[in-house]
């Protein structure tokens, strides 16, 4: 108990843990690996040289799965976590044909730019065929540029999908007191500005859109070595075998929040679902979204008034959290935590944190309607 009370957490390995730290840390991007001919940040236009696209097909007949997995090991091969495995390949062998048939020779000449690749076990009760019996073309999807995940282009547009841009100005209305005393009632108080409502908004929107084009991906796993998932790659290791019907609600819970803002509502929480997304919201996609907005000459966002509270993300998560339990679920450090039974849960009085249950409407919260329907 003490350990709460002094908001610090023994780890396995005995490391102090505050929960500072916990909301602070981020993963970090590794950049791709270039020569000096060009830069990671380069476009097509900005390249004078030719650039060459190859994209391979190649099919493997394991023979001798043991002969496979010792020769991918012994050059240094390790298959992904448990969790991530499918229920019919355990030993990642996947990952290790993968791991063999990478083409690691460079091109005399020729810089690599980017490297992608995808891999699949093809079986007969999913409707695979192997290329040269099959009745269909085969068709790979590689990912969207990460470099362009930073919002839409535009973010703004006169007529969405769903109506016009929300008039954030009229709907978070600011006071016209600036005398920014501390005693004064309106100025010390927080408020949602209308700048940070339209940048948030415009980061909800994109995860809704990246968590429903995720769907065609159905029931099928995510990996760590998948490229082909935007939003639901980014959700804790234990939801990466949810099925679709369950992914189907997050991306719905994302156009949830996103209604709030359009309704002049604060995004307070009302399920663990949408503290889930709220969080990543917050802690990275508005973000960078706000930091597009500064490459670009955004008019419809610059018309909107300012304030000191622009942008506040971290404190945006102090006034719409009731608490930061959820933080938890993304620290590899404290897996199992989402489990009622494990030992910090019951400490912290957690509760049932599992995916099964994030779309039970908290304690005190008003349900949304049930029937307000999907995108599609």
């Amino acid at each position: 108990m003490e350990h709460l009370q002094a908001g610090v957490w023994p780890t396995p390995e005995t490391t102090a843990v505050s929960w500072k730290e916990v909301l602070a840390a981020s993963p970090s991007e590794e950049e791709a690996g270039n020569d000096e001919h060009t830069t990671p940040e380069d476009r097509l236009s900005d390249l004078t040289a030719p650039v060459v696209r190859i994209v391979q097909l190649r099919e493997f007949y394991v023979h001798d799965r043991e002969q496979l997995l010792r020769a991918a090991h012994a050059q240094g091969f390790e298959p992904a976590p448990e969790t991530e495995r499918s229920d019919y390949d355990q030993e990642d062998l996947v990952g290790a044909v993968m791991h063999l048939a990478d083409p690691l020779d460079s091109v005399p000449g020729a810089g690599t730019i980017a490297e992608q690749s995808s891999a699949k076990w093809l079986r007969v009760d999913d409707g695979d065929e192997v290329i040269d019996w099959s009745a269909q073309p085969i068709k790979e999807s590689f990912h969207s540029g990460f470099r362009l995940r930073r919002g839409p282009d535009p973010v703004h547009t006169k007529e969405a999908v769903w109506g016009t841009v929300p008039d954030f100005a009229k709907l978070f209305p600011l006071t016209d007191c600036d005398c920014d005393k501390e005693e004064c009632p309106d100025c010390e108080s927080w408020t949602l500005t209308p700048r940070t409502a339209d940048i948030l908004h415009s980061a909800l929107s994109m995860m809704a859109d990246e968590a429903y084009d995720d769907m065609e991906n159905g029931d099928r796993p995510v990996t760590g070595m998948d490229d082909a998932w935007m939003f639901f790659g980014a959700l804790p290791r234990f939801t990466w075998k949810m099925p679709v019907g369950w992914r189907r609600l997050m991306a719905r819970t994302c156009d949830d929040l996103a209604g709030d803002l359009e309704a002049g509502h604060q995004p307070h929480p009302r399920c663990l679902a949408e503290e889930v997304v709220l969080m990543l919201a917050l802690k990275n996609e508005a973000q960078a979204h706000w930091e597009m907005v500064q490459d670009r000459d955004d008019e419809a966002h610059e018309a909107l008034p300012k304030h000191r509270d622009d942008y506040d993300w971290d404190f945006c998560l102090e006034i719409l959290f009731e608490d930061h339990d959820v933080m938890l679920l993304f620290d590899p450090r404290f897996d199992g935590v989402e489990d009622p039974d494990s030992e910090l849960n019951r400490l912290q009085a957690m509760g049932d944190m599992r995916p099964q249950g994030w779309f039970n409407t908290f304690a005190g919260k008003d349900q949304r309607d049930p029937d307000r329907g999907f995108r599609c």
